[in-house]
């Protein structure tokens, strides 16, 4: 579970949030008497912190009401005072927890559990005990202590371990050495056909072929899975999988956002130099730097035919959620959801939460926010037009290379440049307040890291100055964030459990010496996300399987110390591609415009905003991704949200997706469309049976399997030849069932 951004002191001794909420849903409490300080710290404190504490800590707290101490709750804010010991009937803060008016209710949006709000009735009928209550909740850091992330990365050499024959790679010694720490042992390794759909999926996000299969069981040389992962690394299908991890944490959508969520039909260069830089390993500082400051690397070098895709990369920037409904309505807002998204994608930071007042848990002051504010005060943002200003204004023109011009439709990119006026630093928002203006902050990079204050000339926004910091090894944020983020996306956690935020607010890794050693692995060897691809799927570590033992559960249910590989379920874009791929109706390519109406006629308002879902068997990266509404298998199986920064998906278990399954009309014509497959590959009953097997679920099915389908196709043709059913029909029909009970099953959804 992510935290919000406050700066909280949490002893070891609390719980996490996330299992206080499990226990409290699920078992019932009784309240030690003697104990009322414990109930408080367990069941109390915990809460506030979560819930409460972004908005109600601080030098500026909203409604001048804050819950750094016991004092505090008493005293309230401007509604007067919030704590009545002994009386929750009257005590503020309790109507607030149950009040049904959603202006009113507290934490807004969200009610609270009922057992939660329970336990503060009782906390407060019990004499509102607050264990040192002259204490404040808000101990502050030593000023020399950071948290953990800011520090320079550690040069680490992997540890010697006993069992060194079961190590592939460097990383299976820093997770054997702990496994042996904690008296685990890691379970045997997946069998080939396992471990061949687990690494297909995970890198391109389609499962393999039946080809595939066959030729990876015959391949007997040491050799044969890193020639494996080598293909897989070097197919179209890895950047299309990959680089939609990227489009996740940097919010990727092909409409503005604002009151009309304009359509921006040339947002999709931006998803496709993505795409294409994940295939081509691009340096990832060199990524991230074109993506800050692309534009004015284009300005540097006239005559690179790459200057079309560096001005491109900066729909990075562009693509920030609009407001309002007029041109740059709200543009503080805009700026901040660029810098927010910039930090959790890059550096690993909430720095939104320093726009208002000082970040409450980590340190980024709000001159460090209001510094980098200024390098995109200082940009010229495109419009893609609103109710009241139609027309669309700022694109950046492209030099498009002849050979790429059949590429591009439009020869302007939904992209930044530099603005011609009003360059330079910017006062310090008050309270985030534009009309009320502080001191001038310096634009500058993160004062906690580095204290230099770089020289901008006149009339350049510094963009790369900011770029090139971040993208430095110099900064060890931006490491550490992109190796744990791939090691999550392999794994199904990182080694830092929220990749977004290595403030002090997350908990830290779980294995740091194993985390500073791939990051400095990751920066020896160029930068390159394939080399860090190969180095983790060809350990030990990776290849181990599933299955899980009673014993070693006991010492480690959550399976921190990967001892065994977590099962996981296929994401929106993997089932459906998958889907596509077995079937036999997954089209190459992208699918070029969306087909938006023309650009001159992209004419929506508030009242009637853009609202259309397209759909094709491209890819499901390809898919048209709007702001104000999803596409409905995405929204489903728990796409990303596209208006704000992504770490880490949704896994959700609900009644609609079996309903889909079963009745859906995407999965009733793709099953029509695999049993219309398996009827024209395979020549008899048997033969189709162990061709939807491989297919499907990539093993073949052994003869009670045969057996038992034999008996399933011939119930139902008997029932639809009762019902007078043509032939053909029956056949079909039969087929299709069989079709869309194997890729509605488990086996299939879900990755060993």
């Amino acid at each position: 579970m992510s935290a919000p951004c406050i700066r909280l002191s949490l002893p070891r001794r609390w719980l996490p949030f996330s299992i206080l909420l499990g226990w409290v849903c699920f078992l019932s409490f009784e309240l030690l008497a003697a104990d009322k300080g414990d109930f408080f710290e367990k069941r109390i404190r915990p809460v506030l912190i979560e819930k409460c504490g972004e908005c109600h800590t601080g030098d500026t707290p909203e409604g001048d009401f804050r819950i750094e101490s016991l004092a505090d709750l008493t005293k309230g804010g401007m509604s007067g005072p919030s704590l009545v010991v002994g009386k929750p009937q009257l005590s503020e803060l309790i109507k607030r927890l149950e009040v049904k008016d959603p202006d009113l209710l507290m934490p807004p949006e969200e009610s609270l559990p009922v057992k939660v709000i329970a336990d503060f009735k009782q906390w407060v009928r019990d004499g509102a005990i607050w264990p040192d209550s002259s204490k404040s909740m808000m101990d502050e850091m030593e000023e020399d202590v950071l948290p953990w992330a800011f520090h320079p990365l550690k040069s680490i050499s992997p540890p010697e371990v006993k069992n060194s024959d079961w190590c592939r790679t460097e990383i299976d010694n820093f997770i054997l050495a702990s496994q042996t720490q904690h008296q685990l042992t890691p379970v045997s390794s997946a069998n080939k056909r396992t471990l061949l759909r687990r690494v297909s999926l995970d890198l391109t996000g389609l499962p393999p072929t039946p080809a595939e299969i066959q030729g990876f069981l015959v391949d007997e040389s040491p050799k044969a899975f890193a020639k494996v992962v080598d293909r897989l690394l070097e197919s179209n299908s890895y950047g299309e999988r990959w680089g939609r991890h990227w489009l996740d944490v940097v919010r990727y959508a092909d409409t503005s956002g604002d009151g009309t969520d304009m359509p921006v039909p040339e947002a999709r260069y931006y998803r496709d130099y993505v795409i294409a830089a994940f295939n081509s390993d691009m340096p990832y500082d060199q990524f991230l730097i074109e993506q800050l400051a692309g534009d004015i690397l284009a300005t540097q070098t006239p005559d690179d035919p790459r200057n079309h895709e560096k001005i491109i990369a900066t729909g990075f920037i562009a693509l920030s959620r609009r407001y309002g409904n007029s041109r740059n309505a709200e543009y503080e807002l805009i700026i901040d959801d660029t810098i927010d998204t910039m930090g959790r994608s890059m550096l690993g930071l909430t720095l939104g939460c320093a726009r208002c007042h000082h970040h409450k848990f980590d340190p980024v002051t709000s001159e460090d926010y209001y510094g980098m504010f200024g390098y995109f005060n200082s940009t010229q943002y495109p419009h893609a037009g609103t109710e009241h200003q139609k027309e669309r204004a700022d694109f950046v023109s492209l030099t498009i290379p002849e050979s790429l011009k059949d590429v591009y439709d439009s020869p302007e990119a939904w992209a930044v440049s530099t603005k011609s006026k009003g360059v330079g630093n910017t006062r310090i928002y008050m309270a985030g307040d534009p009309r009320k203006k502080g001191d001038v902050a310096p634009r500058a990079f993160l004062s906690a890291i580095t204290s230099e204050i770089p020289k901008i000339p006149d009339g350049d926004s510094g963009r790369l100055k900011l770029a090139e910091w971040i993208a430095s090894p110099e900064n060890p944020l931006t490491p550490r964030v992109i190796v744990n983020r791939i090691w999550k996306h392999h794994f199904g956690k990182g080694l830092v459990t929220n990749s977004s935020n290595f403030g002090k607010q997350a908990e830290p890794p779980s294995h740091p010496e194993l985390l500073d050693w791939l990051a400095h692995e990751f920066m020896n060897h160029g930068w390159s996300i394939k080399h860090l691809h190969r180095k983790i799927v060809l350990s030990s570590v990776y290849q181990l399987s599933s299955i899980s033992q009673p014993e070693q559960e006991k010492l480690d249910e959550a399976n921190v110390y990967y001892w065994r590989f977590d099962r996981q379920r296929m994401d929106a874009e993997t089932l459906r591609d998958s889907i596509l791929a077995v079937s036999g109706t997954l089209e190459p390519g992208t699918g070029g415009r969306h087909p938006f109406p023309p650009n001159n006629k992209l004419n929506f308002s508030q009242g009637n905003p853009f609202r259309k879902v397209f759909d094709h068997n491209h890819r499901s990266v390809y898919l048209m991704s709007p702001r104000l509404n999803k596409h409905p298998f995405m929204a489903l199986y728990d796409g990303p949200d596209p208006n704000k920064s992504t770490a880490q998906r949704a896994s959700s278990t609900v009644a609609l997706q079996a309903l889909s399954m079963m009745n859906g009309t995407f999965l009733r014509e793709k099953s029509i469309a695999l049993a219309n497959r398996l009827t024209k590959e395979a020549s008899g009953e048997t033969d189709r049976i162990q061709l939807a097997y491989e297919l499907v679920l990539g093993r073949p099915a052994n003869s009670a399997v045969q057996a038992e389908m034999l008996e399933y196709l011939k119930g139902y043709q008997s029932q639809l030849q009762s019902e007078g059913r043509s032939s053909e029909d029956v056949k079909l029909l039969a087929w299709t069932s069989l079709a869309k009970v194997l890729l509605s099953s488990n086996e299939f959804v879900y990755i060993d």
